[in-house]
C-alpha cells in the first residue's frame, strides 16, 4: 500500500501553539505521530513524505524517523536537512519533488510547497504539504499536512477516491 503526508514537525514545541494541535508537550506529540502512523502503514507499504519532518536536532528527532514503518521516501521540504542526513536518519530516498503514477493512472506531482496551476501541467494531482490549514483539495491540489488528516498518513487509494470525487472532503 501507498501512503501521503507531511509537516510533522517532530520536536517542534510551537507547531502545537501555532497550529492547534490537540498536545499537552512535544513529547507527547512526537509519541502520537509516530503511534498514529504506525497504526495505518505496515512494514512492506511505502510511505512519501512531502516535506517538514523535524525541527531541531537530527540526533533527537532519529529515533522517532527510525520507528516509523514502511519505505520511507522524502521530497524535502524548507525545514529538511542534506539528503544525505535525512537518509542518515532512516528515509530510503531522497528528492525536492517527483511525479509517480497513482493506482488510477493519475499523474501525480509530489512537491512541498503548493504551485500555481500553471506549472501542473504535466500532471492530474497535486500532492503537497506546507499549508497548515485548509483547503484539503482545490481543484488540482491535495494537501497532505498531518493538521488536516488526524495527524496521520492518507492512503493512495483515499486521494484516487477524491480525484474521482466518489470520497467528499471536508474543507475544514
Amino acid at each position: 500500500m501507498i501512503w501521503f503526508t507531511s509537516d510533522l514537525h517532530i520536536g517542534h514545541t510551537n507547531i502545537i501553539k501555532y497550529c492547534n494541535r490537540p498536545f499537552g508537550s512535544v513529547a507527547e506529540m512526537n509519541t502520537a505521530l509516530v503511534s498514529r502512523w504506525n497504526e495505518r502503514v505496515s512494514d512492506s507499504d511505502t510511505v512519501y513524505v512531502v516535506g517538514d519532518v523535524f525541527l531541531g536536532k537530527p540526533a533527537d528527532a532519529a529515533p522517532f524517523v527510525s520507528a516509523l514503518k514502511g519505505q520511507k521516501v522524502l521530497v524535502k521540504g524548507n525545514h529538511d536537512r542534506s539528503a544525505r542526513v535525512m537518509m542518515e536518519m532512516g528515509f530510503d530516498d531522497v528528492c525536492s519533488q517527483m511525479q509517480i503514477t497513482l493506482a488510477d493512472g493519475s499523474r501525480a506531482l509530489l512537491h512541498h510547497e503548493p504551485l500555481p496551476e500553471s506549472r501542473l501541467r504535466e500532471c492530474d494531482i497535486l500532492i503537497h504539504g506546507h499549508r497548515h490549514g485548509p483547503p484539503r483539495w482545490d481543484g488540482k491540489s491535495l494537501n497532505v499536512c498531518v493538521d488536516l488528516w488526524e495527524y496521520a498518513p492518507v492512503s493512495e487509494s483515499d486521494i484516487c477516491g477524491i480525484i474521482s470525487g466518489s470520497i467528499a472532503v471536508a474543507q475544514d
